[in-house]
């Protein structure tokens, strides 16, 4: 019996000593692991909003390439993120709220834009989070719109749980290219109606050479594209319509 109650005591001895020393290690490695979370939020929107790395041309990225493979200087991108990257709280109406039937948004009684300036302080582009049902799990994109609300600027998906090598490709350069000047004239105009963003197996122009609101789909990931596309259409419009009526504010 006393083997046993000193055992017992010797186990939970143990016990104490490794949940303290596991929290030690996350007290520790916390400030490291948000700080790893911000630099990574800052590269993905400034992808989005068009900047690249110095001297770096998009046209010559491979299309195996992601936004993190990127030379980034992590200093440049924070100071840009704070200094040129302005979020922005928009309070949600009703009508608002209605539009978000259809979107796996939950932004509450706002949602977040965020503003990118100039170096004169004048907005080139609106930026906000998308969030869409993919094949295994919920896909989270950061997506950019030019200031006329009449062009994407770039997106990039910062949460996936999708297939290697078919649904993660979302991921890399190959997809995420046709997003630059997709069109989006039909989702701003007044009539109530709109074009949705469509995907093909073969795109034979960039949106960058002819505009159009047609995307390349990725061979055997039907259903991540099916996300991508049912998010694309409901969030994207439902965005577009809040930054129109909330202009003013944000200029």
């Amino acid at each position: 019996m006393k083997r046993f109650l000193y055992t017992i005591g010797f186990m939970a001895a143990v016990t104490v000593v490794f949940i303290a020393l596991l929290a030690w290690v996350n007290g520790v490695s916390k400030p490291r692991i948000e700080q790893n979370i911000e630099l990574q939020n800052a590269k993905s929107m400034l992808y989005a909003f068009q900047y690249l790395p110095e001297q770096m041309e998009e046209q010559i990225l491979p299309d195996k390439v992601t936004t993190m493979d990127l030379p980034w200087d992590d200093g440049i991108c924070l100071s840009i993120k704070e200094t040129r990257i302005h979020k922005v709280l928009i309070p949600l109406d009703n009508q608002d709220k209605m539009m978000l039937k259809n979107s796996l948004l939950t932004p509450g009684d706002s949602a977040v834009v965020y503003i990118y300036r100039n170096r004169r302080e004048q907005p080139v582009g609106y930026g906000f989070y998308l969030r869409g049902k993919g094949l295994w799990g919920t896909i989270t994109a950061f997506a950019a719109v030019s200031v006329d609300l009449k062009r994407m600027l770039g997106i990039d998906f910062t949460e996936q749980v999708e297939t290697p090598g078919l649904g993660a490709r979302i991921t890399e350069q190959g997809f995420k290219k046709f997003f630059r000047q997709l069109n989006l004239e039909s989702f701003s105009n007044d009539s109530g109606s709109f074009d949705p963003i469509v995907m093909v197996r073969d795109k034979d122009q960039m949106n960058t050479e002819k505009s159009t609101n047609i995307l390349e789909a990725i061979t055997g990931a039907t259903q991540t594209c099916n996300g991508v596309l049912n998010m694309l259409n409901a969030d994207l419009r439902f965005y577009i319509t809040l930054i129109r009526k909330n202009r003013m504010e944000l200029q």
